[in-house]
Parts: structure tokens; sequence; C-alpha cells
């Protein structure tokens, strides 16, 4: 009882800190090695207190709530968020579309209309509001907003191809390629869209589809190391090693001092726990590019491939060629922090935000982050 009581006491005299601190005073490693609901919480709060009239930082902090089930928290920053930005269209949209993926079928159309009361003649606003629906298998309401995305902007092939990809996800192939060839139709040459739908297509098994498009991109572009890149790590990804490896061969031989090729791969090889792997390919990008995100990068992959020492020793490269950046430290602490590692990332929390303790977005992104430790 006694400890519950402590544990108040100090909570109410963070919140009382947060609340008032201007920003100029620092935070220590001792603010992030509390609860993680009271870390968010605080965070939250001090990034509010800077950006009291900007809806999106609270509808933002409230949807992490959403997902993790806590309700009255994500609904108080909900309200927030619509009367501190009142004319954007965008708070109450994701709001409707994360009551949909609950179920809560009522509450999200009453929002939907309400975003659509705000601006009408958004394109993006029915495309993302049709792809909810569909995901929600509402089939009749997803067609209908998809009727006005083609009725405002009947030439953006963009529209057809992440329309054709919702219907992807949702099983109706058939659908979704008709979709695809009305965008290849529009824009031949683009490779990007051939590419993007060739991965696609692996990714839900449609082998034979997946590589009849990704010959199409390659048609389109021959010489563009994007192509083989993208189907590389989508095979990886699906398992297909040899055919991983044999298309980035093909990358490396377009362009072999490319340091983020190397970095890609090697970040889903880490994802496989392939230290050997993550180790040959960090090394060359870092041969070619020592710079801070390139180092970055590396100790990344090296600690979600379980190597922390190897992890902290680019950390350090990377803070030693940029020791002012903010965000080096603070995305290796997020980083440690899903690894386990708290006292690591509390102390890089620390330093990121006492480099500069008036960026909001800081706050925001590693309040998110604990919001998913709770």
């Amino acid at each position: 009882m006694r400890r519950v009581f402590i544990s108040a006491v100090i909570s109410l005299a963070v919140l009382s800190f947060s609340a008032g601190f201007s920003g100029a005073q620092n935070l220590d490693a001792s603010f992030f090695l509390r609860a993680p609901a009271e870390v968010a919480q605080d965070l939250f709060q001090k990034m509010i207190s800077m950006k009291p009239d900007d809806g999106d930082y609270m509808l933002q902090a409230g949807l992490s709530y959403w997902e993790k089930g806590q309700r009255a928290n994500a609904e108080d920053l909900f309200a927030r968020a619509l009367k501190a930005s009142p004319k954007s269209y965008k708070i109450p949209l994701r709001m409707g579309t994360a009551y949909l993926k609950k179920g809560e079928n009522q509450r999200a159309d009453e929002l939907i209309q309400q975003a659509v009361k705000i601006k009408p003649k958004e394109e993006n606003l029915y495309l993302e509001a049709g792809l909810a629906y569909l995901q929600a298998r509402q089939g009749t309401k997803a067609e209908e907003m998809f009727a006005k995305v083609y009725q405002l902007d009947p030439d953006d092939e963009e529209n057809y191809l992440d329309i054709g990809y919702g219907y992807l996800k949702a099983g109706q192939v058939e659908k979704a390629g008709e979709l695809f060839e009305k965008a290849f139709k529009m824009k031949p040459d683009r490779y990007r869209s051939f590419i993007h739908t060739a991965v696609a297509y692996l990714e839900v098994g449609q082998e034979q589809k997946a590589w009849e498009t990704y010959d199409r991109a390659v048609a389109a572009k021959p010489k563009e190391e994007n192509i083989p890149l993208w189907m590389a790590m989508a095979c990886l990804k699906k398992g297909q090693t040899a055919k991983g490896e044999e298309l980035f061969a093909k990358v490396v031989q377009l362009d072999p001092k490319d340091e983020d090729n190397y970095l890609d791969m090697a970040e889903i090889y880490a994802e496989q726990g392939q230290a050997s792997k993550v180790e040959e390919l960090t090394g060359k990008a870092v041969s070619y590019a020592p710079k801070k995100n390139v180092l970055l990068r590396a100790g990344l992959a090296f600690l979600k491939a379980g190597q922390p020492a190897k992890a902290e020793e680019y950390f350090n490269r990377s803070f030693q060629a940029a020791p002012d950046d903010e965000d080096l430290y603070v995305d290796a602490g997020l980083a440690y922090l899903e690894k386990g590692d708290t006292q690591k990332a509390a102390e890089l929390f620390a330093k990121g935000i006492n480099l500069k303790p008036k960026k909001e977005k800081l706050y925001l992104k590693i309040g998110q982050a604990y919001v998913k430790k709770t």
C-alpha cells in the first residue's frame, strides 16, 4: 500500500514538472526508467504543451494508445485533437478508420462523414476511407468511396494502384489485376508501378503474376537497380534466399558502390538473425560511405541480428561523426528499447532530447515507443 502511495506521489510530481517546464531544463536517464505508461504520458503532455494548436500530434499519440487497447487514453487525445484542429479532415478520418478496425461501424461512419463535410473534394480522403472499408470487409461502402476517387481524378494511376493493392490483400486477385492494368496503360514506361505490383503479387503468393510483372518492370527500364533490389528483398522475406541473392548480384553489377543497396539487404538478413551476412553487407556499405546515417543503420542491423557489441561500436562511430545530431541518439535508443535494454535506451533518449528540447517530434516518437511497452 505504501509503495502505491509513493508511486502516485512521484507520478504527480513528474506531471506537474512536465506541464510547466519550458524545454530549457534537462531530462536525465531516470526520467525514462520509470513505468512505461508514466513515461509515455509525460512525454505526450510535454509535446502537447509545445504544440497546443496542432491536433495531428494529439491524434498520433491517441492512435498509439488505441492500438494497444487503451481506450480511455486514446479517446481523451482524440477529443483534444478534434478541438485543436477542427478544420483538419485527417483527424476525424483516421479516427474513423481506427474505429472501423475495431468493428465499431456506426461511430466509424459518423467520423468519416464528418471528414467528408470538412473537405468533400479531397480524393485521398475517399481513397483512405475506401481502403479501410475494404479491409473491414464492407465491400459496398468501399466501392462507393472508390467511385468518388475515380470521379475526382480519373487520370491518376497511383489511385488505381493503391486500390488494386487493397483488393489484392483482400484476396480479390482478378479485381486487383484489372486495376493494375488500368494504371499500367496510363503510364506504360513507369517502372515503379510494375515493380511495386510485382512485389505485392509475390507477397500474397501469386508467383506467376509476380514474375511476369517483374519482367515488365525490367523491360520498362533495364538498367534501373531498384527493380532487382526490391524484388531481391521481397524474395528474402519469402524465404527464397537463392533467388534473392541472384537478383542482388544484378544490383551490384548495375551499381557496385551504392551503400543503401547493401544496407537494405543487410536489414532483412538481420531480421533473420544472419549476423555473418549483416557483417559482410554493412562492411561494404561503410567502406563506400562512412557517413553518420550509414553507420547508424549498420548499428541498427547488428542490434537486430543479436550482435549488441558490434551495434554499439557502430552507434558510437555514428555519434562521433555527428555529435550534435539528436535523431541519431533517439533512433539508436528506440532500437535498444525494442530489444529490452531500457538503461541504454534511457541514456540515449536523454542525450537526444537534451540536444533539442523543443523538438516535439522527439517526444511523440519516444512516447509512442513507450506505449508499446505498456
